[in-house]
């Protein structure tokens, strides 16, 4: 756990303007932190010169505070999303407590290659490589200072004890709870089936080209009122993306009611991430697309039979913000 003193300022590092899970999730965190009486700010970096405010429409209803620095003193502490975990060298920063917060795994090794790529194309480098060795945020760097660690997913938190690193807890986010007042009940299920094309490659292609006869529907250039509508209405949701952390799309359409068909990559494989039935799980290998058809069309004809296996899953997304509340106050303990 942290200790968080009565004059301690808790500041949360994010982009500006920017919408992604990610961002949301650290709003919620510093929402929190506010409810139970810590003084928390969102930290903005980098701020332009245009003056535009910093805060995404989406998230003022958090209504968290922001700063555009922060007082580098021993009493407080950086929250960091792992997709920043340079600043932990920061000198204008050697004081303040860094936290890393693992709201994905894949996320931070998609930003730490190419900063390490481009540092070592810079001819200075191999000259500093010498006397004044530049540093990267590599896990075993984070282990060898000592910076705290929180994770997200199960995924997130087995990953790092793999590494040598203990977390000091685990916090996940919660579904905003706009997307549940758009559960509609009582419209009528269709044979349709949605799926996300972004996160979706060449192995569900070729699952829709077997199965020209079905309704599949990409979640693509749609509002978020748009996206609820779909769910609502389908059937069932096939995902066999890569699951970096905790993905929100497949929470939504359990919360609508679709019957899910996953691959085992990331976060997917663990129970403790996603808690479905194992027949509902397929590595993604073309000996399995026979069987993926047929549990395609089993859910699709019994659906009022199969949905009855996500109803568990359900309910745990319906209280995930109280679980969510709990575990900042485990993390996060005024002393």
């Amino acid at each position: 756990m942290l200790k968080i003193k009565n004059d301690a300022i808790i500041y949360i590092f994010c982009a500006p303007n920017f919408a992604t899970g990610g961002p949301e999730a650290l709003h919620q965190l510093g929402h929190q932190l506010i409810k139970m009486g810590i003084n928390a700010k969102m930290y903005y970096y980098p701020i332009g010169s245009d003056n535009n405010d910093p805060v995404h429409p989406f998230y003022k209803k958090y209504q968290v505070p922001y700063v555009t620095s922060v007082e580098n003193a021993e009493a407080n502490f950086l929250i960091l999303p792992e997709t920043s975990p340079e600043l932990i060298f920061k000198k204008e920063l050697s004081k303040i407590n860094k936290v890393i917060w693992w709201l994905s795994v894949t996320n931070y090794y998609k930003m730490l290659a190419p900063v390490i790529r481009r540092t070592k194309r810079k001819p200075s480098y191999w000259i500093r490589k010498l006397y004044d060795p530049i540093e990267f945020a590599s896990l075993e760097k984070i282990k060898e200072m000592n910076i705290a660690n929180i994770g997200h997913s199960y995924f997130s938190m087995d990953h790092l004890k793999k590494a040598g690193i203990h977390p000091i807890g685990q916090i996940s986010d919660y579904m905003n709870q706009q997307f549940f007042n758009r559960v509609n009940e009582q419209v009528e299920k269709e044979d349709m089936i949605i799926y996300n094309p972004v996160k979706n490659g060449e192995f569900l292609q070729k699952i829709i080209k077997k199965t020209p006869e079905l309704n599949w529907v990409a979640l693509q250039g749609l509002t978020p009122e748009e996206v609820a509508s779909t769910m609502n209405r389908a059937k069932l949701y096939v995902d066999f993306g890569y699951h970096p952390g905790k993905e929100r799309m497949p929470r939504e359409a359990c919360i609508m009611r679709c019957c899910m068909i996953i691959g085992r990559e990331g976060s997917a494989a663990f129970d403790e991430d996603m808690p479905i039935l194992d027949k509902y799980r397929f590595e993604k290998v073309d000996d399995n697309i026979k069987d993926i058809v047929q549990m395609i069309n089993i859910c699709l004809e019994n659906y009022n039979d199969e949905i009855k296996n996500f109803v568990s899953y359900r309910e745990a997304l319906y209280m995930e913000e109280q679980k969510f509340e709990q575990a900042v106050k485990d993390v996060f303990v005024k002393v």
